[in-house]
């Protein structure tokens, strides 16, 4: 509590100088402080706003990237035989086929035996490894596609384990590995790659000095050394029988990639189907998705009509600009994915009156059911073409969105949409157009056709998401600003400090002058009362 000393010592102008002071001072700070303080505060709550609009995306984009590509349709073997798999929902369509596998592919597989542990000495010089076939009566025919790899073992390193680890580190796509065979007995385990052209040749070229690399030369079929032949794949499809020299198999079935497991003398059925159910519960996310994400920017938003306090982002442009484009994606054509674009409405989407959406299921499984590859426009980007005989690809930028005419003339040259296209290679490209990055290579002679360039709501969604909350997007810089603000509010208020300590001292001072102005005209009146009273009293006598 401050103390007025000069009225304590009965000295001035009788005031409460002390109140005074502080009265003044307050009356000069108080206002300032609370503008600046409604200021500051009004910026941490719309900080928060924004954080939970970052949030809500960061929400979204998670929520949205599980059916990223899910067309619904699903991959099935009716024998663990078979493994199936969709890779590519982009060129993969539904199918049945029976499949029967009489010989899975198989690698080479040499054991070189009877060393003593993975330091006994196998001498120093170079293997040489050829690729091939070797032929029932012995002979070996090389592959013409492989080189021949030359693994040198130097001095030093003339070691089992030595020799394992060169053979691996040469890049011959041959595995070498040590197999504890024993107690005391351990054997180098060569193995090649799959498939009946991928058999080693293996010949040794010792130093004179340290001998004992030929004894893993392979130059002539050897039961005792060869433990696994090397096989193709061989199975049937629809009847028609195939070969592979891998059992992983990419280009058989578009878009689909199988594994062969084991040989059996009993059909599978392998199929891809459209599963309604799978379909359904995907644009079920995506509406629940988009749903929560325009709860959470209309809270934010809130104008309250009924007395109830605004959101704490009402009014705000880049709020109202983050809506109109989300709700402008339930409403966009999509397309590049048949001739007629795509409308989320054609699969029982609708938009209530309070903006949120709601997903009609019976209407969903009907324009599912009817056309499933039109569901490809919600989940999966892609590039098609409406012939086999034209291939199209991407080369550097993307494509826009739509559905480009091919047409080839007799002479080879061709347009695209009616613009010439360049041939390079065998491909025909374009730039300079809204196609620019499109290149098609064409099959048999190629032919007029349809190319259809689509980019899924989903792929849409996410680089929308994802443009919201790159560093240095516009949310990001606001959420930036508006902490610098805040910085400058306490600075404001650090200075307001310093003015009013000023203002206090210059107040102390001036009524400290004022008391001691006053202590001087009472230290006159009182001579003057002495001196009266003087005069009275010699008047009296």
């Amino acid at each position: 509590m401050a103390v007025d000393y000069l009225n304590s010592l009965g000295v001035g102008s009788g005031l409460n100088t002390t109140e005074i002071i502080d009265a003044l001072v307050e009356a000069e700070r108080a206002p300032q402080e609370n503008q600046i303080t409604a200021k500051r505060e009004q910026r941490t709550v719309e900080i928060s706003g924004l954080g939970q609009v970052k949030s809500g995306f960061e929400g979204f984009s998670t929520g949205i990237t599980p059916v990223d590509g899910v067309t619904g349709l699903v991959a099935s073997a009716t024998s663990s035989d078979i493994s199936i798999e969709i890779d590519d929902m982009a060129n993969a369509s539904s199918f049945a086929h029976t499949m029967t596998v009489s010989q899975i592919a198989a690698a080479q597989t040499l054991v070189f035996d009877g060393y003593s542990g993975e330091t006994a000495s196998v001498g120093t010089g170079s293997l040489t490894f050829e690729f091939g076939s070797w032929a029932g009566d012995g002979t070996f025919s090389a592959n013409a596609d492989r080189s021949d790899v030359t693994v040198d073992l130097s001095t030093g390193a003339g070691t089992l384990s030595g020799l394992r680890d060169a053979i691996n580190a040469s890049g011959a796509d041959v595995t070498a590995s040590i197999l504890k065979t024993a107690a005391d007995s351990y054997a180098l385990v060569i193995r090649s790659r799959e498939g009946a052209n991928h058999a080693m040749r293996i010949s040794a070229t010792e130093d004179a000095s340290t001998r004992g690399l030929a004894a893993f030369a392979y130059e002539a079929v050897d039961s005792d050394v060869e433990s696994v032949a090397a096989a193709d794949a061989t199975f049937t499809l629809d009847g028609t029988t195939i070969t592979r020299d891998t059992n992983v198999v990419e280009d058989l079935i578009d878009g689909v990639t199988l594994t062969l497991n084991a040989a059996s003398d009993t059909a599978s059925r392998i199929s891809a189907e459209y599963d309604t159910v799978t379909a359904k519960a995907a644009m079920q996310m995506i509406v629940d998705s988009m749903n929560d994400l325009m709860t959470t920017l209309s809270d934010m938003g809130r104008r309250s009509l009924t007395g109830e306090e605004d959101g704490p982002l009402a009014g705000d442009p880049l709020l109202r600009t983050l809506q109109r484009q989300l709700k402008s994606y339930t409403t966009t054509a999509i397309p590049g994915f048949q001739d007629d674009p795509v409308y989320l409405t054609q699969f029982g989407v609708k938009t209530q009156r309070d903006g949120s959406l709601t997903l009609d299921l019976e209407e969903f499984e009907a324009a599912f059911e009817a056309n499933p590859d039109r569901f490809a426009a919600i989940t999966n980007s892609r590039i098609t073409s409406s012939s086999g005989l034209v291939i199209p690809e991407v080369v550097g930028t993307d494509p826009m969105a739509g559905v480009y005419s091919f047409d080839l003339a007799a002479d080879g040259s061709a347009t695209l949409n009616g613009d010439a296209m360049t041939v390079s290679n065998g491909r025909y490209g374009i730039s300079d157009t809204d196609a620019g990055g499109l290149t098609l290579t064409l099959a048999n002679g190629g032919a007029d056709a349809s190319i259809y360039v689509g980019t899924s709501l989903i792929d849409t969604l996410s680089s929308f998401a994802e443009d919201v909350l790159a560093m240095n997007s516009d949310l990001d810089l606001k959420i930036s600003r508006y902490n610098e603000d805040l910085g400058d509010y306490d600075d404001e208020l650090a200075d307001l400090d310093e003015r009013i300590d000023s203002l206090r001292a210059r107040y102390v001072e001036q009524f400290s002058a004022m008391n001691s102005t006053i202590a001087q005209f009472k230290e006159t009146e009182t001579s003057l009362t002495n001196m009266m009273d003087a005069w009275r009293a010699s008047l009296e006598g």
